[in-house]
Parts: structure tokens; C-alpha cells; sequence
């Protein structure tokens, strides 16, 4: 996909703001259930995922945290239900990005049930990125421009 066009990626961040904000569009609320105050959950763990397009072996990849997903022949929710040791590596992916060269990976963060994970999504490249977020319950409680810092807990 192509960049967006110089001058975009501002007016992309309001439009985020205010569909995050309009209550008529069944979007993310301040506080959807009226029981959950940011400020107040003690957070498990952090995750700072920075994501980078770089060469490995001369192909161009996308990578998070300098790790280029390689998707293995097992599922991992099997490999982890039956134990099944060498399909993917706990260890393998820093919380936080370290700049070190990229590489091919079958990472996955290690967390535990019932964590209150935090996670930053850090795009340090020239174009906008998009995630897809998927999973049992999250609420986007933040976002916006520059390098995210634990100071940037302030302004959710």
C-alpha cells in the first residue's frame, strides 16, 4: 500500500479521535462498562511493539521488534496445549524494541492468565501503519503522535 499523502497522517489521527468518541457508533468508550479506571489497574506487563519493514536475506519483511514472524507447521495454540517443544520461543522477543538486526522468528510475548497487559504500538517508520486487533477483551485507551514513554500514561 502506498503511503498516504504528505499532510494526512494528522487529519487520520482525528478522524481515529472522533470515531473513538462518538457514542452513536458503537465505538470504544471512555469507560464502556463504567467499572474499569485506567489509572487505577495495576498493570502485569508492558509490551512496546515497534514494527520496521527491513531486508532479511534480501526479501523485504515486516518485523516487530526485529523479529519477522514465520508462521510453523504446527498451530500454536496446539503446540502450547500439548506441549509441544520447538515450534515456537517464549524467549525470543523483547517487551521492549532493542534495535538489534532484524531476523526470522516464530516469537510469541510470554504472559500469564489474568495479566492487565499494556500494549504500546510504536511506529518509528515514514508511513502509517495499521494492526488488526483481535483477542478475548482490550480497549484502546490511548493514542497518538511521537515516541511513547511511561510519562505518555498521563494523557489516556
Amino acid at each position: 500500500m502506498p503511503p498516504a499523502p504528505a499532510g494526512q497522517m494528522h487529519w487520520s489521527m482525528l478522524q481515529a479521535r472522533t470515531f473513538r468518541w462518538n457514542l452513536t457508533s458503537n465505538a470504544a468508550r471512555p469507560n464502556p462498562q463504567g467499572s474499569f479506571h485506567y489509572g487505577k489497574i495495576t498493570i502485569s506487563r508492558t509490551f512496546v511493539m515497534a514494527n520496521s519493514a527491513p531486508l532479511i536475506n534480501g526479501k523485504l519483511r515486516y518485523a516487530i521488534n526485529s523479529v519477522s514472524y514465520v508462521n510453523p507447521d504446527t498451530p500454536l495454540k496446539l503446540a502450547d496445549h500439548f506441549n509441544i517443544p520447538g515450534v515456537f520461543n517464549l524467549n525470543s522477543i523483547q517487551a521492549y524494541p532493542s534495535g538489534g538486526s532484524p531476523y526470522l522468528g516464530t516469537a510469541v510475548f510470554p504472559t500469564s492468565h489474568h495479566d492487565f497487559i499494556e500494549i504500546v504500538f510504536q511506529n518509528d517508520e515514514a508511513a502509517m501503519q495499521s494492526w488488526h486487533l483481535d483477542g478475548y477483551d482490550f480497549w484502546v485507551v490511548g493514542f497518538g503522535s511521537g515516541k511513547w514513554t511511561q510519562a505518555s500514561r498521563n494523557k489516556y
